[in-house]
């Protein structure tokens, strides 16, 4: 008998742990999950995850890492496009706040890193950012957003 309840006694402490160490793990499996909606950072290769989605204004407010991507365009401001083509783009504004970003020159081809906050494209924000109202129209009737860079790398260049 004495055997029998330390036994007893023994699997009921390891079955009883089991369980807390299962559920120890879920919360970190929640979190991963949720990651792109408690306005941490998500980094994306592709710029169609955001415009292509059914609702690209969901997007707004989050932070977001464009790895490699390819200039599509530019205009006058220099601010500049990444995307596929004229209809699957995603307009990029250069902060106003940061001058090393403003004193950068993109051209069609550049391979770059951009990092910054997905925001709504309308008149008003192409006033408040120095972005021509052409090409906020553009953005505004494209995927209804733009992206804010806050930092900008150059991966690959086409001009020499």
């Amino acid at each position: 008998m004495r055997i029998q309840s330390s036994v007893m006694l023994s699997l009921t402490l390891s079955l009883g742990m089991l369980p807390a160490s299962l559920l120890a793990q879920t919360p970190a499996a929640d979190e991963s999950s949720t990651s792109a909606n408690s306005g941490q950072n998500q980094e994306l290769v592709d710029p169609g995850v955001i415009y292509n989605d059914k609702n690209p204004g969901s997007w707004v407010g989050k932070s977001v890492t464009l790895r490699n991507v390819m200039v599509q365009d530019t205009n006058r401001s220099g601010n500049f496009w990444v995307g596929s083509d004229n209809d699957h783009r995603l307009l990029v504004v250069r902060s106003e706040d940061n001058p090393n970003i403003k004193a950068m020159r993109f051209h069609k081809g550049d391979v770059i890193t951009i990092k910054g906050a997905i925001q709504p494209a309308s008149r008003y924000e192409a006033s408040k950012t120095g972005e021509g109202k052409g090409s906020m129209h553009d953005a505004e009737k494209s995927s209804g957003i733009f992206l804010m860079a806050n930092d900008i790398s150059i991966t690959s260049s086409t001009q020499h």
